[in-house]
């Protein structure tokens, strides 16, 4: 046994099955290693955010005003899902999907009178569901009086008034014909 091992032919043979099999397997598995790694790495989670706060135009409250750009290059592969939330609050709107290279922006309605400055924080995850979730976070300044729009007062219709010693005013119906009845309207123009 020991001769054979020590054979160059089993010396030879040894070696082109480790030249022809184990050493492509180790490269394909190298290569397989590096893509993945250079994949994770392009995809990195490039954002840009802001938030600002305003009373609302319709008198419901204060605002808040996100704003969010997803600034990775466009590809299916880099399109976010996009959640914010404000801290302050804990209201929160979808933002829904946003593409590689896009900006959307989107209100979260508080309905409050006042806010203190605060922050909301985005929520992201990969739309073509690879791994992997993040968040960012953007502050905005304080709201001291957004005052609700008054409700207006109904005001009533005038009544018609007549000079006094005059009748009061008839009001004439429009039905369908009558047959067979005498109707005395003074202020009614019959015919006109």
């Amino acid at each position: 046994m020991k001769q054979i091992l020590s054979s160059p032919k089993f010396i030879s043979i040894s070696l082109a099955i480790i030249a022809l099999i184990v050493i492509p397997l180790t490269l394909i598995e190298v290569q397989s290693q590096q893509n993945l790694k250079q994949n994770a790495e392009s995809i990195l989670w490039y954002t840009s955010q802001s938030a600002s706060t305003a009373c609302a135009t319709d008198g419901s409250g204060a605002d808040i005003t996100a704003s969010f750009t997803n600034t990775e290059p466009r590809s299916t592969s880099t399109d976010m899902n996009v959640t914010v939330k404000d801290q302050q609050t804990g209201k929160s709107v979808n933002m829904g999907s946003i593409r590689g290279g896009a900006t959307k922006t989107s209100t979260i309605k508080t309905g409050r009178t006042r806010l203190n400055a605060g922050s909301v924080t985005f929520n992201l995850s990969w739309t073509d569901g690879h791994s992997g979730i993040d968040s960012r976070t953007a502050s905005y300044k304080a709201v001291n009086s957004c005052t609700p729009s008054p409700t207006p007062t109904p005001i009533p219709s005038p009544t018609p008034t007549t000079p006094p010693g005059q009748p009061t005013p008839t009001i004439c119906p429009t039905l369908s014909p009558v047959k067979n009845v005498h109707i005395v309207c003074p202020n009614c123009n019959v015919g006109q």
